[in-house]
This record gives structure tokens, C-alpha cells and sequence, in this order.
């Protein structure tokens, strides 16, 4: 996913959003998405559509555990990150993807220094200078877009063997949605978890604090 009108139209509808969010944290099919996020599974279905043909998502069949009809599953596909710097004087927009980051350190440019001596003075010097300092931010922005992009890879894997370890341990999807967004956001209070869940505030520290009760009756085992 490099083209940046087909990704900002595609995010920028809050309901994709939710449910890319949504699938993110979780494969699920289109009738739990509904019940979770509370829309018709007809609108549901609209927005699956155009995030599989836009290879956001990807979908496969899998068979009821029920006996019912084969349902289809749906999980998130793609990896990228879009970087935004708006300020006086400057607007930059990035998409990154995992692949990136070998192209950026492959491509950094050469160790770059001001010359002592100048061909000529005035003007070309001024511009010479400018030049060099421009070389010297874009080398640093190229090494922080590299440990920025390892950050971001390692964060990935540690949430995927969150989701994993938190899918193991809890059967309740309520309470895994909780607890998987607990971890995802350690610095936010239960309200505050609360209220970007669209949960009510005693439902989240109730959940919360069963979990932490029963953590020890737990095996506690990682895959």
C-alpha cells in the first residue's frame, strides 16, 4: 500500500477505522464486528468489501463450530506507517512500510562535510552551506526513520503476542477486547479505557479487577 489518496480514502471514514482497530486486536467475522461495534451487519459488510479490495483486509472460510454454515473470517494484511509533518514551512507526507527500512539504510547518503575552502565566496558559499545543512537533517531524519521503524516492528510483534496470550487465557470477547487494550495502552486509567471502548467505567474496573483476581488461579503460560 504505497498510493496516499487510495489509503486516506480508505482510513479516513471512522467506521473503516473502527474496524480495521477492530481486527487489528482480533480476527472476527462480520456478525461478532456488528454486534461489537454496533452497526447493522449490512454496513458492515460494505466497509469488509472495500477494505478487502483494497488489500487492507483479506478474508477466508471457516466452518462453524455450531454445525452451521461456513462463516467468513476476516484479519488485517497490511503494514505501513504514514508519517504527517505540518509546520511553518513545511508539509510532508510518508507512507513506510517494513520493507522500507532496508531501501533507507541501503540509500543513506555518504558522510557529507562542509569544505573549508570554497570556490567561490558570497552567494555560492551561502548556498553551499545550506545545501550541506540540508544533507546533515536528512541523514539524521534517514537514522531515526530506521530505529523508528524497528520501534515500531518490535511494538507490532510484542502487541501480536499480546493478542495471542490474551486470546489463550480469556474465552469472553468483552473481556479480551478490555484486557488486550489494558496492555495496548498502558498509561490510560480504566475510565479512560472506558470511554474509548464504549464501555461504561464500572463494567471496565469490574473486568479489570476480576482478571487481576483470578490471574493467579491462571497458568500464566506464553506460546
Amino acid at each position: 500500500m504505497n498510493d496516499l489518496d487510495v489509503l486516506l480514502s480508505i482510513i479516513e471514514n471512522p467506521t473503516r477505522r473502527r474496524i480495521l482497530e477492530a481486527l487489528v486486536r482480533e480476527p472476527n467475522y462480520p456478525l461478532q464486528l456488528s454486534k461489537e461495534l454496533q452497526l447493522s451487519q449490512q454496513a458492515i459488510m460494505k466497509h469488509l468489501r472495500i477494505l478487502e479490495e483494497s488489500e487492507f483486509v483479506r478474508s477466508r472460510p471457516e466452518e462453524s463450530d455450531r454445525g452451521g454454515p461456513t462463516r467468513k473470517i476476516y484479519s488485517p494484511t497490511s503494514e505501513f506507517t504514514m508519517i504527517v509533518d505540518v509546520g511553518p514551512g513545511l508539509f510532508n507526507v510518508e507512507i513506510v512500510t517494513p520493507e522500507d527500512s532496508g531501501i533507507i539504510e541501503d540509500q543513506m547518503p555518504p558522510s557529507l562535510e562542509i569544505q573549508e575552502k570554497m570556490i567561490d565566496r558570497g552567494f555560492k558559499q551561502g548556498i553551499d552551506r545550506l545545501k550541506g545543512d540540508i544533507s546533515g537533517i536528512d541523514r539524521e531524519l534517514d537514522e531515526l526513520h530506521v530505529r523508528r521503524a524497528a520501534l515500531i516492528k518490535l511494538k507490532e510483534k510484542t502487541l501480536e503476542k499480546a493478542r495471542r496470550y490474551v486470546e489463550t487465557n480469556l474465552s469472553d470477547n468483552q473481556i479480551r477486547r478490555i484486557v488486550f487494550e489494558s496492555i495496548k495502552k498502558p498509561s490510560m486509567s480504566s475510565q479512560e479505557l472506558g470511554r474509548e471502548l464504549g464501555i461504561r467505567d464500572e463494567i471496565v474496573i469490574d473486568l479489570l479487577e476480576e482478571v487481576d483476581a483470578i490471574g493467579g488461579k491462571k497458568d500464566g503460560r506464553e506460546d
